[in-house]
């Protein structure tokens, strides 16, 4: 279980790094969000990518 733990938090440490490096959109889960929340902001993210394409 440690060991599966400490996976875990290095990804969670690596992750968004990486999403920054390159350049992608990151969308916060955390927290008492509904699901409706998420959703929308990928959708607005998706929007965004879109018109500067």
């Amino acid at each position: 279980m440690d060991v599966f733990l400490a996976r875990s938090r290095r990804y969670q440490t690596l992750m968004p790094d990486a999403v920054s490096r390159l350049g992608l959109d990151r969308i916060d889960g955390r927290g008492g969000r509904s699901v409706a929340d998420p959703v929308d902001a990928v959708l607005a993210a998706i929007r965004a990518r879109r018109r500067r394409a």
